[in-house]
Parts: structure tokens; C-alpha cells; sequence
């Protein structure tokens, strides 16, 4: 227990420091690192995108995943360890990324070598994502890179816009990693392609089936990671749901568009544009 408390007492504080000294010294230019490892799918998708491949020493083993990860072919050519200390006193890393559920290890061992230790906390909104961005690109000594890359992110965004703002539709999420609790992601996204949650919705984003077969939303958002890998997978092929919603009032958003906070979830706002497009266009209500 005692050993537990230490390891709490190391990580914590170094973690919260080095993530807030990234965010306040992105203005100026960092040092290129060269030996950069990656222990979490987010900062590994982030890392493909903007680093020098010859300077990426390691990624997580989900990188190669192409279930969650939108960059899983591109990860299939670069190395992958597991993400615990015993790995990063072996490799010895210059940069190590992370997100903010991470071993207590980590943080113990990039201190005892010396090495920064960068976390991303998970995304709320489509704001979030030029943060973090900003974030590793200058963690590893690439902020134009990655100043580029967030322009493009931001024209893009500017582009997306439902054809029918005015017209707001109702949308239930069912599926993993697309829990509909108000605040989140999903909830951002759904925002800005014309839908609320329906007002069935739980405040965890957990609904009942019955409640959803009785009280039908304009839309049924179904997201998918692996085949009947959870409950909340499974239940997205119950017959009931099958035969209540159908044609446009269906939409399956892959699971790896909003696991992390990405250009790609971009792919997820236009796919809710577009059924919120269909919906307003041709059909009525289920």
C-alpha cells in the first residue's frame, strides 16, 4: 500500500506539470525529439500524423487495431510495445506520450530517467482537438506541422453545416465508445449537425430499450468497435431496434471516429450532417 501511495505522489503532480507546461509554451518552438514513444491510441494517431517517421520508437499495441484505430495501416510498419515501464527503461526514450489514464509506472520511470512525460486528457468537444495538436506537435518539435495541420482542420469545420440548421432533430446513441451524456463528444457532434439527444436520454447517456421502443428518436446513431466484443454492441442487433428503425433513421458511426480526438472525427460530423440532411429532406419521423 505504502509502495502504491509513492507512486501516486511521483506521477501525479509530474504528469498535471509537464501537460500544462506544453499547453503554455506552445507559442515558442520546442526541441526535435528523436526517440519518441507513444503508450495510448490517441497520442499514437497523433504522433503518425506529425512526426518524422525515422524519430517514432514506439507505439501502442492498439495503433495497429484497425477497429479503433484510423490510422492502423500506417502503424502496422512501426514498432509496438506494451505500454509499462519495463519497456521505457529498455528503449530509453526523449519524449514519452501518454494519455491521462496511464500505469503509475510511467510516470515513475520517465522521472527517474529524466525523460518528459506529456499526457492528453480526453476530448470533450471538436475544440479540444487544435488543442491537442498543439500539444504534441510541440512536445516533439513540430509546431508547424502541426499548425498546418490544424488549419486544415479548422477549414474543413468551417465547411460543415447541416442544409436546414433551423430544423432540430432528435438522435439516441446506442454502441461503445459513444455513451450520449450531454458534454461530451458525441453530444458536441450531434449539436452541430442539427440533433439533441432525445430527451429519453439518462444523464450517464444510458437509455432503456423499452424507453427507446416507445419513445422512438428521429435518429438511432449505432457505433461499432468489434463485432460482439459488448453488451452495448450486442444490443444494437436486437430485433426490436432492427425493425423500429430503418432506412435514414439509422446511422452506423464507426467506433474508431470518435475514440479519440482526431481529424478524422471530422468523417463522423459530416456522416450526422448527412443523415440529418436525409431526414429533413424526404422522411418523416419513424
Amino acid at each position: 500500500m505504502a509502495f502504491k501511495a509513492l507512486l501516486y505522489v511521483l506521477s501525479a503532480p509530474a504528469a498535471v506539470l509537464l501537460l500544462s507546461g506544453a499547453l503554455a509554451g506552445s507559442a515558442c518552438a520546442g526541441p526535435v525529439r528523436t526517440r519518441i514513444v507513444s503508450l495510448n491510441l490517441c497520442t499514437d494517431e497523433l504522433l503518425l500524423e506529425l512526426a518524422d517517421p525515422s524519430h517514432i520508437l514506439g507505439l501502442s499495441p492498439l495503433a495497429t487495431d484497425c477497429a479503433e484505430s484510423v490510422r492502423c495501416e500506417l502503424a502496422q510498419t512501426y514498432p509496438v510495445q506494451r505500454p509499462d515501464g519495463e519497456n521505457l527503461v529498455a528503449t530509453h526514450p526523449d519524449l514519452v506520450l501518454d494519455g491521462t489514464w496511464h500505469r503509475p509506472t510511467a510516470a515513475l520511470v520517465t522521472d527517474a530517467l529524466h525523460v518528459p512525460f506529456v499526457q492528453l486528457p480526453s476530448i470533450a468537444s471538436l475544440a479540444d482537438i487544435p488543442v491537442q495538436i498543439r500539444t504534441v506537435a510541440h512536445a516533439i518539435g513540430e509546431e508547424a506541422r502541426g499548425e498546418d495541420m490544424i488549419r486544415a482542420f479548422e477549414d474543413r469545420l468551417e465547411g460543415l453545416h447541416p442544409a436546414q440548421p433551423e430544423k432540430i432533430l432528435t438522435a439516441t446513441v446506442v454502441g461503445a465508445n459513444l455513451a450520449g451524456e450531454e458534454g461530451g463528444l458525441i453530444s458536441d457532434l450531434l449539436k452541430r449537425a442539427g440533433f439533441r439527444l432525445s430527451a429519453s436520454e439518462r444523464p450517464d447517456g444510458t437509455i432503456a430499450l423499452e424507453t427507446l421502443i416507445a419513445h422512438p428518436s428521429d435518429l438511432l446513431v449505432t457505433g461499432m468497435i468489434s463485432e460482439g466484443a459488448s453488451l452495448a454492441e450486442n444490443v444494437v442487433h436486437h430485433p426490436a431496434l432492427q425493425g423500429r428503425f430503418t432506412g435514414a433513421h439509422r446511422l452506423a458511426l464507426p467506433g474508431r471516429l470518435t475514440m479519440c480526438g482526431t481529424p478524422e472525427t471530422l468523417d463522423a460530423l459530416e456522416a450526422l450532417i448527412a443523415a440529418h440532411d436525409r431526414l429533413t429532406v424526404a422522411e418523416p419521423s419513424p
